[in-house]
């Protein structure tokens, strides 16, 4: 797989949601529409749902309660930080300083949207970080369904860069036709920036829409399987 970032179609843009589609699994328990069971919940899920459309998300400290808690849940050593990601702690949150924001190219793969801040930020007495702040959003019939908010700091981007250029150093088979397929459904995605961790945030992402594209297409391969063994 070519690990080049390119340009390629205008509506494919790019920044760090890496492993944001990751977090798709959780995304079904996140529902905005849902009762909230608490008015702390309840301002949390408010505080996403504003996000997902306004052009100040990546500066307003409106939004420093959300990361608070993301950078919290990144670096929680209970439970290898996959802990309930839609619990929403009450208790008084540290001081969030943030410095150099800028917002990065909005994504679209239906039905997930994404929106992605890349930033430096100080929280509580830790030292200074730098990585990316990512909303993603479930959007079915025109009507958002779950939010997620998730903190990836700049680590935790080479640390799976640098995984994904020693699997393809160890050898790729290009000539499978199923990697083929993902690798044209999922073309580089546009980088237009010369910071490193945003090209290479744009290379992982790429590579984890490829393997779940793969992981897809072998599940329906199964299914068929299935199917004609039952139904033969």
């Amino acid at each position: 797989m070519s690990v080049t970032v390119r340009s390629s179609s205008p509506t494919r843009t790019s920044f760090k949601w890496g492993a944001a589609l990751r977090a798709i699994s959780v995304l079904s328990v996140l529902g905005i529409a849902g009762c909230a069971e608490s008015p702390e919940k309840k301002a949390y899920q408010q505080t996403l749902e504003t996000a997902q459309t306004d052009p100040n998300f990546c500066y307003s400290n409106r939004y420093d309660s959300v990361l608070a808690q993301a950078w919290q849940r990144a670096h929680s050593t209970e439970g290898n930080g996959q802990q309930d990601k839609t619990q929403v702690q009450a208790a008084a949150l540290p001081a969030v300083t943030v410095t150099g924001a800028t917002a990065m190219p909005e994504l679209s793969v239906p039905p997930y949207s994404q929106r992605s801040c890349r930033l430096s930020v100080k929280i509580g007495d830790a030292a200074p970080e730098t990585g990316f702040l990512t909303f993603t959003y479930l959007v079915r019939d025109n009507v958002t369904k779950s939010a997620l908010a998730e903190w990836h700091p700049d680590t935790e981007i080479t640390e799976k860069y640098d995984a994904l250029m020693e699997k393809i150093k160890a050898g790729v088979d290009m000539n499978n036709p199923d990697l083929k397929a993902c690798i044209t459904r999922y073309p580089a995605f546009n980088a237009p920036s010369s910071d490193p961790m945003v090209q290479k945030a744009a290379v992982d992402l790429r590579a984890h829409l490829v393997r779940r594209c793969l992981a897809n297409r072998a599940a329906l391969k199964n299914l068929y399987s299935d199917l004609y063994f039952i139904h033969r």
